[in-house]
């Protein structure tokens, strides 16, 4: 029996409320010590760059560092020597060398068609020129993420991965990378949004009244064409 108006309307609308909870909603993945906040042991022992300012040249908590680098706190706003403006607390991470790598492997393999989103806030010093980027590293392969950076402040440089068939499993790394003077580098935030997929549960909560008002139609429909006969 062709399908009433009111059917029509109904699937419309249930169509309509599962589909919209199907494109993929963003997922953060673990990044440990993101925001260079957990110190080494011992702190930031090194001084001498003015007031409220220290710094360490050890290893980072949570990454691999290939270089002279650690944790800087600029000591911002009392001393503005260095960043007119912060990102996310007062510590960052530094590297001095030219080919300077701060990295960590993140703990989930890549999955066909998910989407991963980079963000990194990368400084520009006041006193020196322009030295960081930041990629995305996927067997073997760089993504670059891409900003324009701001003299005294921190800007969000951002990269955007697919996952790919030839990349099914491999390991997801991040790199953070000096070249000439100092990089700076603070808020490392890494998404995956899976397309496709399975709709929210909130979906189907959205749904349920139609269907039920649909069932309902259905039951009162004999009895409806009865009295009109």
């Amino acid at each position: 029996m062709p399908l009433t108006q009111f059917q029509r309307k109904s699937l419309l609308v249930i169509s309509t409320v599962i589909l919209a909870a199907v494109p993929g909603v963003a997922a953060p993945l673990f990044v440990s010590n993101f925001s260079f906040e957990t110190l080494p042991v011992g702190g930031l022992n090194q001084s001498g760059c003015g007031a409220g300012c220290s710094y360490s040249q050890t290893a980072i908590p949570g990454w691999t560092m290939v270089g002279s680098g650690g944790q800087f706190q600029p000591g911002n706003p009392s001393n503005t020597t260095y960043f007119n403006s912060l990102s996310d607390g007062p510590t960052n991470a530094y590297n001095n060398d030219v080919g300077g790598i701060i990295s960590q492997i993140i703990g989930v393999p890549v999955v066909l068609g998910e989407v991963y989103t980079l963000q990194v806030d990368i400084g520009y010093r006041k006193d020196a020129g322009f030295s960081g980027s930041a990629d995305l590293l996927i067997n073997g392969q760089k993504y670059t993420a891409t900003g324009v950076a701001t003299q005294g402040a921190f800007t969000t440089f951002t990269a955007t991965y697919t996952g790919l068939l030839a990349d099914v499993g491999q390991s997801i790394t991040i790199e953070l990378n000096s070249s000439g003077s100092q990089g700076n580098f603070d808020n490392v935030r890494l998404d995956g949004t899976a397309l496709g997929g399975v709709p929210e549960p909130a979906a189907f909560f959205l749904a349920g009244p139609a269907l039920l008002g649909l069932a309902a139609w259905k039951r009162r429909r004999p009895f409806a064409a009865g009295r009109a006969s």
